[in-house]
């Protein structure tokens, strides 16, 4: 079966794997990530998208009601409903608290407690119920698009096998960890019950250092030609025994546009790979054996550090449950994350996955909120004088491996020790 063959099935959703009788099943395809030109137009699309998408998750929950366009509401005074609307502008007054939201009908200013304007950040997309007063619209309660507060079960399935998760491998580098990764093929090489099981392998991005990726770059690599460094990595991947299928999408540091959502890598990077890697797009939704699995590189987990109160970067499960909240994974537009203008959102977490798996922060963590088991996996690079300055402290060297048939994860270190 020829790798172009393989390829047009992936995309098509279709059943196929390399060498397993098990189903896998790729739900976003790269034929959803169509780059347009950049006019104006294509932004107020992609807005228009993402708004559309995420009022009907608004709307489709019981406790929301009556909702209305603004500029139907606007017109009439102690009008009590709902709005559906984008945060535009946060508009503090001495004696007051204000937003301007707007819909697709127009705009209109919304009065809120300190409590709900502390909570609100630019580019939120909420239902906010109240009433209008004098030309405003003033605020009783915002809702939103999140999850409802049902405690949900960890989905399991019947099935005797395992995924292996990592993330930002980044061969190239001075500071990759080449020993540890060695130490993790030999461990899944080893027959052993637990690595005999894994049948899968998710890599959430990153998985090379690149070139020209932030200023003095040059002085941290071992390899400093981005091919010679697929090469390397391909070295690796291919002593891993060829039954697992390895799944990788690319990071901020791979060789693939920087806009956001991100393409597979071009095709002489993935001719480099054995048949049993499937190169996806950041982000990639995917089914194993109907277990939903969400892999976002996690570029945007900066911008909720740096915005939601009281975040820090050790606490990356609470940054990964915000963007959960906001049903989006990039939802703060025109900061560290280039949005590519396409007519549709696909960073819209329309689908709520069983997993949602993360990395790029260089932290372990892993957690359950309301169902959703979360991860953000791993890294194989050591601190870097970037990120002492940054004051971040990696965790390298994990491993978490899912077992289909039980909750959470297990967990290996790879890492020397002291």
């Amino acid at each position: 079966m020829d790798r172009e063959y393989l390829d047009k099935m992936w995309e098509m959703g279709k059943i196929i794997t390399s060498k397993s009788e098990v189903k896998v099943k790729i739900m976003l395809g790269e034929e959803d990530f169509s780059q347009v030109s950049g006019k104006p137009e294509n932004f107020r699309d992609l807005f228009l998208s993402r708004y559309s998408k995420i009022k009907r998750i608004l709307t489709g929950k019981v406790s929301i009601s009556n909702v209305m366009d603004i500029d139907f509401i606007k017109k009439r005074d102690n009008e009590t409903g709902t709005i559906v609307a984008m945060v535009r502008e946060k508009l503090p007054t001495r004696y007051d608290y204000q937003i301007l939201a707007e819909d697709p009908s127009g705009d209109i200013i919304v009065r809120l407690n300190s409590e709900m304007y502390d909570e609100i950040l630019m580019d939120d997309i909420i239902a906010i119920r109240g009433k209008t007063r004098n030309g405003k619209f003033v605020a009783e309660d915002i809702s939103y698009p999140g999850i409802d507060n049902i405690q949900k079960q960890e989905k399991i399935v019947k099935s005797e096998n395992s995924i292996v998760f990592l993330s930002d491998i980044h061969v190239g580098s001075k500071n990759f960890l080449s020993s540890s990764f060695e130490k993790f093929i030999e461990w899944i090489n080893s027959g052993k019950e637990n690595a005999r099981k894994v049948k899968y392998m998710i890599v959430s991005g990153d998985l090379v250092d690149g070139i020209g990726i932030y200023p003095g770059q040059e002085k941290d690599l071992e390899i400093d030609d981005i091919y010679q460094q697929y090469e390397k990595l391909s070295e690796y991947i291919c002593k891993i025994r060829n039954d697992v299928d390895i799944f990788m999408i690319p990071g901020n540091h791979d060789l693939t546009r920087i806009l956001e959502p991100q393409n597979k890598p071009p095709k002489p990077v993935i001719d480099m790979f054995p048949e049993n890697v499937k190169f996806l797009t950041n982000p990639a939704y995917l089914s194993i054996e109907d277990l939903r699995i969400l892999v976002y590189h996690g570029a945007s987990l900066n911008d909720v550090a740096d915005m939601v109160r009281g975040m820090k970067y050790e606490y990356t499960d609470r940054l990964m449950i915000e963007l959960i909240k906001r049903r989006h994974l990039a939802p703060f537009y025109g900061r560290n994350v280039p949005i590519s203008p396409l007519k549709n959102d696909v960073m819209v977490i329309e689908e709520i996955p069983d997993l949602f798996i993360t990395g790029h922060i260089h932290l372990f963590k892993a957690s359950l909120y309301r169902g959703i088991l979360l991860l953000n996996a791993s890294a194989w690079q050591k601190q870097t004088d970037y990120q002492k300055m940054m004051n971040l402290n990696p965790m390298p060297g994990y491993v978490a491996i899912k077992k289909l048939s039980s909750p959470g994860f297990e967990t290996k270190n790879f890492t020397p020790g002291p």
